[in-house]
């Protein structure tokens, strides 16, 4: 089990090689904790994974809501039916969202604006209206 990571556009892409039962669960782990760090989103790929174990739906649960308490997000792609299903009847699906590839995963996540830049546009416009 080898999890390859890449960055694309401020998104950590994990593509785990081989089943997400036993072998690379920790890795996978230590992953999602390494892009917390960086303030990253996630785009898990699941293109050469069949099955995944409780434990695993475990972390990728627990990081979801990680990642939402900071404002970033994980998202999946390449998903089969068996995986589809796991997530499923755990409510997983509810949680998470998955797409065909990657550029639509990236593009669910639009504009990057920071807390600061909000603010700023939000008075902007409010500046923009009460003096227009």
């Amino acid at each position: 089990m080898k999890i390859e990571r890449r960055e694309k556009e401020k998104v950590t892409i994990l593509s785990p090689t081989g089943d997400l039962v036993y072998e690379g669960i920790d890795e996978l782990e230590n992953q999602f904790k390494i892009s917390c760090d960086n303030a990253h989103h996630v785009i898990l790929d699941f293109a050469h994974t069949r099955y995944i174990s409780a434990k695993a739906l475990g972390i990728m649960a627990f990081y979801v809501k990680h990642f939402r308490d900071r404002q970033k997000g994980l998202k999946l792609i390449h998903v089969n039916e068996n995986i589809k299903k796991l997530l499923f009847i755990t409510g997983l699906l509810k949680l998470i969202e998955i797409f065909e590839n990657e550029d639509a995963a990236i593009a669910s996540l639009g504009p990057q604006v920071g807390k600061l830049e909000k603010m700023l546009l939000w008075s902007k416009e409010n500046l923009t209206q009460e003096y227009s």
